[in-house]
């Protein structure tokens, strides 16, 4: 039979699928199907829907080991951290704009995009063919095939710029000759593949089933992606929709911030879409199926989580300058989002007091939105890791895009929301388009902080020289026009000629 296709490992595709069994289903592990049995697969119900759980498990690598450190540390909200010296150098590489086609990380990100994009057209290719199959449950598969795809290629296309676009399962003697295909091209793509989610997925789940896409899911990621192609006119109706339709969903703002980070609050109210995350992952890895950043962000060598905490990632002075301040002290900080989203010097949590000063942290920052303590990470390995779920999109962030989509005049009751849940009042009005813009990107910033966004928010901006501006006014003095996008990864090309080189790598 024909090999399939997935960059960069094809005898890996179709490793770990995962059947639904519990809240955490989406990694409840299953034994791996060998390769020369896929035609052989895809012949139940069970087996399609073990096929779409597959399609979501690259997220976990991705968010574990990829995404926060293009969203966060390449922007102006955090440095590296950690123990200094030959302390995650790979990061050091983004953190200092001086990396190469080389990096892990870059490699991190394509593979496992891909791994999600073959397993996805494999689901939209197949599940149609099953036999005896529900209905519904054949649409809802074939949807979040679709979904899926397009978050792959969305993560992708903001990464990387031109890329390999294929739909549909290509052979290893393809894979080794495909070439990039344009920006717009995928964006077509993607908005493409989120038209048709919306229609085929259900708006809720319950029980089992929650965690998964739906389609308030496939209609907020669609208008994040009309706004970063530019497109306000589709980004506020397709944000509207959701925002009218919020009961049919099941969507609202959680009242205290800081819920939306809470074990017993996963795949809640506010809650979009989740990378799902469960416990007794083993030791922490890019690839396991507990969540690395409580451990990776908690403050250096403390004994607040049960490995000590290593440190990375380390919001900068540049971001906390950014807070609303009733005085120069960062302990008055009034905005409510501040207790849940970081550490400052003085912060108590049981006996444990943040200090002033810490290795990689000299002002005492450290991350603090996906704290678990050492009590409820007892059963992970010793700590390692955990079970706390990565939020990809909340509620307030299709609040947001309708604010910034919209205008000063229309979008003001949506920003307004968001702000006073963080115990601050409304904007003024009169504000004109530039301050309007000034200020959902501070609110933006604020809302989101650490959740992986703001490097693709600088992205965005109407101006293409901003985040050049931004990242120099913030001291990223080694910045360049050719980091808008990541260099391809090195051995991608080694294996597939056709693959040009992005610029000035």
């Amino acid at each position: 039979m024909k090999k399939i296709f997935l960059s960069p490992y094809i005898i890996l595709f179709f490793i770990a699928l995962f059947f639904t069994q519990c809240k955490k289903s989406l990694l409840t592990i299953e034994p791996t199907i060998p390769i020369n049995s896929v035609d052989n697969f895809y012949k139940t119900e069970a087996e399609a829907i073990a096929a779409v759980n597959a399609t979501y498990t690259p997220l976990s690598a991705i968010y574990n080991g990829s995404a926060w450190h293009f969203g966060d540390i390449m922007s102006d909200d955090c440095d590296l951290g950690g123990g200094g010296g030959g302390d995650g150098l790979e990061t050091a590489e983004l953190d200092n704009f001086n990396v190469t086609p080389f990096n892990p990380i870059i490699n991190t990100m394509w593979a496992q995009c891909y791994y999600g994009i073959l397993r996805a057209n494999l689901v939209i290719e197949r599940v149609p063919l099953v036999p005896v199959m529900n209905a519904s449950t054949r649409n809802r598969s074939i949807g979040e095939g679709r979904f899926l795809r397009a978050l792959y290629y969305y993560h992708l296309v903001r990464v990387f710029g031109d890329i390999p676009l294929y739909t549909n399962v290509i052979t290893a003697d393809q894979s080794s000759t495909i070439t990039r295909s344009s920006k717009q091209d995928v964006y077509n793509q993607i908005i493409a593949d989120l038209k048709v989610a919306e229609t085929l997925l259900p708006n809720t789940y319950v029980g089992d089933n929650k965690g998964r896409a739906t389609a308030g899911t496939a209609k907020g990621l669609l208008a994040s992606v009309y706004l970063t192609t530019g497109d306000k006119t589709n980004a506020a109706a397709k944000a509207k929709e959701v925002i009218d339709n919020k009961a049919l969903y099941g969507y609202d703002l959680w009242t205290d911030y800081g819920d939306n980070f809470k074990l017993e609050n996963e795949n809640g109210k506010e809650s979009l879409f989740e990378v799902q995350y469960r416990s007794g992952g083993g030791q922490w890895s890019d690839y396991g199926a507990g969540q690395k950043m409580n451990t990776f962000f908690a403050p250096r060598a403390q004994d607040i989580v049960q490995s000590s905490g290593y440190g990375w990632n380390v919001p900068t002075k540049n971001f906390i300058d950014t807070y609303d301040k009733s005085g120069v002290a960062y302990s008055t900080i009034t905005d409510k989002r501040r207790n849940a989203s970081m550490w400052i010097p003085g912060d108590t949590y049981g006996s444990y007091t943040q200090p002033a000063s810490l290795v990689g942290s000299p002002m005492g920052l450290n991350v603090k939105k996906y704290f678990v303590p050492v009590a409820n990470t007892l059963g992970d390995n010793g700590g390692w890791t955990c079970a706390l779920n990565v939020p990809i999109m909340r509620y307030a962030e299709v609040l947001l895009v309708y604010a910034e989509a919209a205008g000063p005049t229309l979008g003001k009751a949506a920003i307004d929301q968001v702000r006073a849940r963080a115990g601050l009042p409304a904007l003024a009005t009169g504000l004109s388009d530039a301050q309007w813009l000034t200020a959902v990107y501070k609110e933006r910033r604020l809302e989101f902080a650490f959740e992986m966004h703001r490097w693709y928010d600088l992205l965005r901006h109407p101006d293409p020289t901003y985040f050049l501006t931004v990242m120099r006014a913030a001291g990223k003095t080694n910045i360049q026009a050719k980091h808008r996008y990541m260099p391809i990864p090195q051995g991608e090309r080694d294996k597939n000629p056709n693959l040009t080189q992005n610029d000035g790598y």
